[in-house]
C-alpha cells in the first residue's frame, strides 16, 4: 500500500518521501504523503498511517479531516443513503464524482467552482469523452450536487457555504446558462408510426430478435409507462379484480425506493398485454435468460439503444423513446378523459406535472388501435 522513495535535494541533502496510494473501483484514487529527513522516520510514519487507516477505512473518504472533497461526501452518501434513490440519480452522481469540481473540498465550494463546472459541462468534457449537455442537464446535475452539500452540512456538521452556492444557481439561471428541460410537443404522425412498426414487424418475422418492439412500442403508447417501468412490471403484480398493475419504486422527485403505484390498464392495453403473454412471444423474449415473473424480461438499455438506432435509420432522429408516453397521454385526452382519469394511468401526481405530456395540438384521423394491429397483422 505505501512506498518510501529516496530524494536528493538542490542542495545535495537526501530526503525520504513516505507515500500511500489506494485505488478503489467507482472511487478516487486515496492519495497521501509526506516528507522526512531519515529513512526510519518515514517507515514509521507509513506504518502508523497504514496501521490507522486499516482500524478507521473512513479515513480514506475524508471522513476525518475538514478536507472532505465532494467526490469522496458523494462516496459517503451513496453509502449511506444511495438505495434510496433510482438509477438515475445514482449515475448522475457516479458522472460527477469523475469530473473536476469533486476535488474541490465541500468546504471551500464557490460560485467560481459551479460556473467553471457549468462552462465545462456547456463545452464537453474531451478527457473522460462526453459531449456538451443541454442546461436542463447540467441543472439536474447542480441539483444532485446541492442535495451533497445539503446532506454534509446538516448531518456531517461540515461547514458549508450553502447561501453561495444557492445564490450561485440563482444567478446562473437568470442569465439561461441553466434552466428546466423544455417542454416537448413531438408526437408520432400516422405515417411515423406505421413505419416504425412495420420495421419492427420486420425484423420479428425473419428470427432476427427476441425483442418484440412493434408490441413494446405500443405497450409504451396505451400503458403510458416509462422505459425502464416496462421491463419492472411483474406479472405477479397484477390486479385482474380491479384491471390495475402495481409499479414499482415508480420515478418521483423525493426518492423511488418504495414508491409502488397502480395504473389503470385500460382496454386497448389489455389487448397489446394478451400478445405479450402468446406462448411463442414469450419463449422467443425469455431466451434472453430474463426474469419469468416480468411481463417483458429484457433489458431496458437494449431497448432504448434498439429504438434509437431505428429512429435514425427511419429519418425520425429527433424522436425519443419517452415520447411514446407523451403520445399515450395525449391519446387519452383525445379521447376524452378527464384529469384524474388520465393521472390512474400515467400515474402523474398534479396537473401541472401531466401537463407537460398532454399536447394541445389537434390532430385527425389518429390510427387507433384497430388500425394499428392490422398493420402488425394482428387483426
Amino acid at each position: 500500500m505505501g512506498t518510501i522513495t529516496q530524494r536528493k535535494s538542490v542542495s545535495g541533502v537526501i530526503r525520504y518521501r513516505a507515500e500511500i496510494r489506494i485505488k478503489r473501483s467507482g472511487l478516487p484514487e486515496y492519495k497521501e504523503s509526506k516528507t522526512f529527513g531519515t529513512m526510519r522516520t518515514a517507515s514509521n510514519w507509513l506504518n502508523k498511517r497504514e496501521q490507522e487507516i486499516a482500524d478507521n477505512p473512513d479515513i480514506l473518504l475524508g471522513i476525518n479531516n475538514k478536507s472532505m472533497t465532494i467526490a469522496a461526501a458523494i462516496a459517503k452518501y451513496k453509502e449511506e443513503v444511495g438505495d434510496e434513490f433510482g438509477r438515475t440519480k445514482n449515475r448522475s452522481l457516479d458522472l460527477i464524482a469523475k469530473l473536476p469540481i469533486a476535488r474541490v473540498c465541500l468546504e471551500q465550494i464557490n460560485a467560481t467552482h459551479v460556473s467553471e463546472h457549468v462552462a465545462l459541462r456547456k463545452k464537453g468534457y474531451s478527457k473522460l469523452g462526453l459531449d456538451p449537455v443541454l442546461p436542463s442537464t447540467i441543472l439536474n446535475e447542480l441539483q444532485n450536487i446541492k442535495s451533497i452539500l445539503t446532506h454534509a452540512s446538516v448531518m456531517w456538521r461540515i461547514n458549508v457555504n450553502l447561501n453561495e452556492f444557492n445564490n450561485a444557481c440563482l444567478q446562473l439561471r437568470k442569465t439561461r446558462q441553466i434552466k428546466k428541460s423544455d417542454k416537448r410537443d413531438r408526437l408520432l404522425s400516422n405515417t411515423e408510426l406505421k413505419n416504425l412498426l412495420l420495421h419492427y414487424l420486420d425484423k420479428w418475422n425473419r428470427g432476427r430478435t427476441a425483442y418484440p418492439m412493434h408490441l413494446i412500442v405500443l405497450f409504451a403508447i396505451f400503458s403510458c409507462r416509462r422505459q425502464a417501468e416496462i421491463t419492472r412490471i411483474r406479472l405477479s403484480d397484477y390486479d385482474e379484480e380491479h384491471q390495475s398493475w402495481m409499479v414499482r419504486d415508480l420515478k418521483n422527485p423525493n426518492g423511488s425506493k418504495g414508491n409502488h403505484k397502480h395504473f389503470n390498464v385500460l382496454s386497448d392495453c389489455q389487448k397489446i398485454i394478451e400478445l405479450l403473454m402468446r406462448d411463442d412471444t414469450r419463449a422467443r423474449m425469455l431466451r434472453m435468460g430474463g426474469d419469468s415473473d416480468l411481463l417483458v424480461p429484457l433489458s431496458a438499455v437494449a431497448i432504448a439503444s434498439e429504438f434509437n438506432q431505428s429512429c435514425h435509420i427511419l429519418g425520425m432522429s429527433d424522436f425519443r423513446f419517452h415520447d411514446l408516453r407523451h403520445e399515450g397521454a395525449t391519446r387519452l385526452a383525445e379521447s376524452g378523459l378527464t384529469i384524474p382519469q388520465i393521472q390512474q394511468v400515467t400515474l402523474h401526481d398534479t396537473w401541472s406535472s401531466l401537463e407537460r405530456y398532454v399536447s394541445v395540438k389537434k390532430r385527425a384521423n389518429i390510427l387507433q388501435l384497430d388500425d394499428l394491429l392490422q398493420i402488425i397483422g394482428e387483426m
